[in-house]
């Protein structure tokens, strides 16, 4: 990019566009420019992917919108947001079995039974003493369907859009990250760190 003869992330775009790909990848929305832009090449027809900076994967749809896109525009192109987190691994050469505290795991909202085996680094060499190796993400799928089409359209909340999604079968990202922790890849205070609590 070069601001200074006209070459803005937005002039570069409608560049690409006019050379007709199928599909387009954009690499982040920022403003109410590219969300345009972006918008319109998914009208013509155009697979576009793109990021966004939300805490969760129904936030992109507020973020859109905030920016000024109108509700009926996201509702007739988006197919689909994906959310996702990095959380530290557990070092495989200090792993020991774990139990963490009651206040965490109230606080990720999951009750661990007695054949549930969770997992923590010590801390060693390897890992310098942090009980962590390396990264994992964890991810939130939100596929629109008709009635988040139509909560879109009258502009409902991210909550009130969320609790549509989980109602739908939508895996959030602190359910995904349980998971991980059950299966001793991480800990429930990394999934804690790294997520917002679900409403």
């Amino acid at each position: 990019m070069n601001e200074t003869v006209g070459l803005s992330f937005a002039a570069a775009l409608r560049s690409i566009l006019r050379q007709a790909p199928n599909v387009i990848m954009i690499g982040e929305i920022r403003d109410l420019e590219t969300a345009s832009i972006a918008i319109n090449a998914s009208l013509t027809g155009h697979l576009v992917f793109s990021t966004l900076h939300t805490n969760d994967a129904p936030g992109a749809i507020t973020r859109l919108q905030d920016m000024g896109v109108e509700g009926y525009l996201v509702a007739s192109v988006l197919e689909g947001v994906l959310a996702q987190r990095l959380v530290r691994r557990i070092c495989p050469s200090c792993r020991a079995a774990d139990t963490p505290s009651k206040a965490d795991l109230d606080a990720l909202g999951v009750d661990a039974g007695p054949d549930v085996t969770l997992f923590r680094g010590k801390g060693c060499e390897e890992c310098r003493g942090t009980g962590y190796r390396g990264r994992s993400g964890i991810y939130e799928l939100f596929v629109l369907d008709e009635d988040a089409r139509s909560l879109i359209l009258r502009r409902a909340s991210t909550r009130e859009i969320r609790q549509h999604a989980v109602q739908r079968g939508m895996v959030t990202l602190r359910m995904d990250g349980w998971k991980r922790a059950c299966e001793g890849v991480t800990t429930v205070e990394e999934i804690l760190r790294v997520t917002q609590e679900d409403a």
